[in-house]
């Protein structure tokens, strides 16, 4: 019998860095910069600074039997960490460690100490349900509706008649943007709230690792029993991610990586009637680039991670985005492209609607590109309402939003079961155990594709992930009794 005797929780540091994205898109600031600029997002300390995070592990007393006097401990070990862009599209704000601290101190600990360690769903469900009390900004008055952001110009009225006349009366509505300003909050008030998700995500590693501990089996294996599916057996693509490095994108064509990502934030200078033309340059280069250090039969998918980029450049005229979509398609041929976060609404139910019309006008024209969903995807009904709208044709699941692991897993399965494609990731300030504990996630559940992670670079990040996929599956085929 094993036993949580004792919680410990320990300042660390992620992999990368905390930024302040509206601060960014809002001007050019230099780097060197970012690290004392004022930011512009309520939570952040600079526009740029190192993403804080907190280890919490468990110690263990297993028994040889009951009653028995002799016993061992153990550690086991998992990460609460937050992601690199907080505080925007229902985002909680940036995870602070003394807050971890507290919260493991005064909500985790007693709730976890002497609890038996059998079902890990069991007891990751009592975590995710722990509240605290918390001071946050008191709510602008008034409602704000942002169905009116959708703009559709004559080109789409009369080339795509066929999209559904929710998107026409959205657009047909007159625009009231001075309406909608957001003022500054001046109060605050104490409300009961869940614990931040970098604190639901890092505990519930460490359970996992208890569980598994406890019953003699990997992590994987854990889920698939716990989760009635199939045993792991083969490894997960691998998604890598850069920003504005093209040495690094070397990287990922040379280790054949299955998708390259490629993030835009900030993103190029823009202004409202541009032509994004950086973006286009960019993914010819890429092209090339995969048809000169690639071999002749690599076929890797171009994901470009725009921060509603083509929102900004068209003020979201549906539109003159898919003429956009067009040109970019024609210059990645033959490679398939994802386009994360394309528009970037100021709610669920808009950004939902927007992503879904888009999608509708894509398919209308017969593109191949396909919309992937990240902001506004804090939270399992969130990814929920995507895949019941059938809004876009992936999802990039976040597993510090998400909190406890068994919500990521719980979401993936959902995109599975509803048609969507999964893309199991997270984010570069993520660290070496939350990288670990999401490849053996990934082989249990099976995503489409898995980010590498922790850290802004390629070749850590996709070795850490590939390598605990190989190990795992061999531990796993080893343990299995000969047929």
């Amino acid at each position: 019998m094993t036993r949580i005797t004792d919680v410990l929780a320990v300042p660390a540091m992620g992999a990368c860095h905390c930024i302040d994205l509206a601060a960014l898109q809002d001007s050019r600031i230099p780097l060197a910069q970012r690290y004392t600029a004022d930011p512009k997002t309520p939570g952040h300390h600079r526009v740029q600074e190192t993403a804080e995070a907190v280890s919490v592990g468990l110690v263990l007393t297993s028994s040889d039997q009951p009653g028995s006097k002799r016993s061992t401990s153990q550690i086991v070990w998992g990460d609460c960490v937050t992601v690199a862009h907080n505080g925007i599209a229902g985002r909680e704000p940036v995870f602070r460690t003394a807050d971890g601290l507290s919260a493991i101190r005064r909500q985790v600990g007693p709730c976890l100490k002497g609890q038996e360690v059998e079902s890990f769903h069991d007891l990751a469900t009592e975590i995710e349900a722990l509240t605290h009390m918390i001071e946050v900004p008191a709510p602008p008055r008034g409602d704000f509706e942002d169905s009116r952001d959708v703009q559709i110009d004559e080109f789409s009225r009369r080339d795509l008649l066929t999209a559904p006349l929710r998107a026409f009366r959205a657009s047909t509505e007159p625009s009231d943007s001075a309406a909608t300003e957001e003022t500054a909050p001046t109060e605050t008030i104490t409300v009961e709230r869940p614990l931040h998700p970098a604190i639901r995500y890092g505990v519930s590693q460490a359970l996992l690792k208890a569980v598994a501990l406890a019953r003699g089996r990997t992590l994987a294996e854990v889920i698939a029993d716990e989760w009635n599916l199939p045993q792991p057996g083969r490894p997960i693509p691998l998604h890598a991610q850069v920003a504005a490095s093209h040495r690094s994108i070397d990287e990922m064509i040379i280790r054949q990586v299955d998708s390259l990502g490629y993030d835009l934030a900030p993103g190029p200078a823009v202004q409202p009637g541009g032509d994004a033309e950086e973006l286009v340059q960019l993914v010819s280069w890429l092209r090339k680039r995969v048809e000169e250090l690639g071999p002749d039969d690599y076929r890797p998918t171009i994901h470009l991670d725009v921060h509603g980029l083509l929102g900004r450049v068209y003020e979201n005229n549906l539109g003159r985005i898919l003429g956009y979509l067009y040109r970019l398609e024609s210059h990645v041929q033959p490679y398939q492209v994802r386009l994360e976060s394309p528009v970037i609404m100021r709610s669920r139910e808009a950004q939902i609607e927007t992503m879904k019309t888009l999608r509708e006008y894509v398919q209308f024209r017969k593109l191949g590109v396909q919309l992937v969903a990240d902001e506004w995807v804090n939270t399992l009904d969130d990814v929920n309402a995507f895949v019941a709208t059938e809004a876009v044709d992936m999802i990039h699941i976040k597993m510090p939003h998400l909190g406890s692991v068994h919500n990521s897993i719980d979401a993936v399965l959902s995109c599975k079961e509803g048609g969507v494609g999964a893309l199991l990731g997270g984010s570069c300030t993520e660290t070496d155990i939350s990288a670990r504990v999401t490849a053996h996630v990934a082989l249990a559940i099976m995503p489409a594709v898995i980010m590498a992670k922790p850290g802004a670079g390629v070749a850590t990040a996709t070795s850490i992930l590939q390598n605990e996929m190989d190990r795992t599956l061999v531990a796993i085929q080893r343990a299995r009794p000969p047929y």
